[in-house]
C-alpha cells in the first residue's frame, strides 16, 4: 500500500493501520475488492431484553435499594439445548435501550448506561453464539456473511416499517405467544407488537427460547420482562486474515486492527489489539 485516498485528500505513508467498526461493511467490501482476505467466524445475535431495574434490584438484593450503591447488574449463561451458547451481553443497569444502525432501512437495537446508572430500566442482550457455515450448512464467503447480515437487519425494519423495535414480553417468546399489549420502554422510537421469534433465524430462536427459560429459573420474575428489536453488533461476523505480527496476508504495510479486524469485541480489546500492531510498527 503507497497511499490512502479519503474524503479530506489523499495520505501517503510508510504504514497504514486501519482501525473500523464491525459496522462498515462499505469498507469490509472496498477492501476485499482490493485484495484483503477475510474468512467467517462465529460471532453471536439475538435481541435485547429490558425490565425494570427495582425488579432486577429486588431479585439480586432482596430490596429496591442500597444505600450507596448505585444499581443491580446480572450475567447471565446457559447451554440452552446443548447446541448454542446462550448468554448475556453489555448488562446496562439503569440504561436505556438505544438505536444503533448504520445505515438507512436498517434497524437494530444497543443499550446504554449513563454514569450515575439511575433510570428507571434495566437492558442486556441475550444472545446466541453461531457460525454461518454451521447455520446455512455450507462454506460461507465473507462477503457471503456481510449479506447475509445486512439482509437480517433489513428484514426487522420491514417489519415495522419504521425505527420502531418488534417486541414481546420474554413469557411470550418462550411460549410463542402473540400480543398485541402496549408497554413502557426507554427505547426513544419506540415498539410494536411482533412475533419476534419468527423475525430470527430459528436456530437462534429456539437457542434463546430455552436459555431464557434457564435465566428464569434463576433470577425471579425475569420472564415478566420484555425482549425487542436485534442485537446484531456484538462482534464482527468475519476476520481479517494476518500474521503474527498483525499485518494484513499478502501486504507488507497494512494493519487492520479492533474489532473491525475480527480479533476484538469490545472497547479494552479493542484498544489493546491497536496497542500492539502500534508495537509491532515502532519495533521495525
Amino acid at each position: 500500500v503507497t497511499q490512502a485516498i479519503t474524503s479530506g485528500g489523499s495520505l501517503d505513508a510508510d504504514y497504514f493501520v486501519i482501525a473500523s467498526g464491525h459496522s462498515s461493511f462499505e469498507t469490509y467490501r472496498m477492501l476485499m475488492q482490493r485484495g484483503v482476505k477475510f474468512h467467517t467466524k462465529n460471532f453471536a445475535i439475538g435481541s435485547r431484553m429490558e425490565h425494570p431495574q427495582e425488579l432486577i434490584n429486588i431479585a439480586q438484593w432482596g430490596k429496591p435499594h442500597i444505600m450507596g450503591v448505585k444499581a443491580a447488574e446480572y450475567r447471565l449463561t446457559s447451554k440452552g439445548d446443548g447446541s448454542q451458547q446462550i448468554y448475556t451481553f453489555c448488562m446496562c443497569p439503569g440504561g436505556v435501550l438505544v438505536p444503533a444502525t448504520a445505515y438507512e432501512h436498517s434497524n437494530i437495537v444497543n443499550g446504554m448506561s449513563q454514569y450515575q446508572r439511575d433510570a428507571k430500566f434495566a437492558n442486556a442482550a441475550c444472545v446466541s453464539s453461531l457460525h454461518l457455515n454451521e447455520l446455512l450448512g455450507r462454506e460461507v464467503s465473507a462477503a457471503e456473511a456481510l449479506d447475509w447480515l445486512e439482509k437480517l437487519e433489513q428484514s426487522f425494519y420491514n417489519y415495522s416499517g419504521s425505527y420502531k423495535a418488534p417486541f414481546c414480553s420474554i413469557q411470550d417468546f418462550i411460549s410463542k405467544t402473540e400480543s398485541n399489549k402496549n408497554i413502557e420502554t426507554s427505547y426513544p422510537f419506540g415498539v410494536v407488537p411482533a412475533p419476534l421469534w419468527e423475525l430470527l433465524p430459528e436456530a437462534v430462536s429456539t437457542a434463546m427460547r430455552n436459555g431464557l427459560k434457564d435465566f428464569s429459573r434463576k433470577i425471579k420474575g425475569f420472564e415478566t420482562g420484555n425482549i425487542m428489536g436485534l442485537e446484531s453488533k456484538t462482534s464482527a461476523a468475519i476476520q481479517v486474515e494476518r500474521d503474527e505480527n498483525r499485518l494484513c496476508s499478502g501486504f507488507k504495510n497494512l494493519y487492520i486492527v479492533g474489532e473491525g479486524s475480527g480479533y476484538a469485541g469490545g472497547i479494552i480489546s479493542s484498544a489493546a489489539d491497536g496497542v500492539k500492531a502500534a508495537i509491532a510498527i515502532a519495533g521495525k
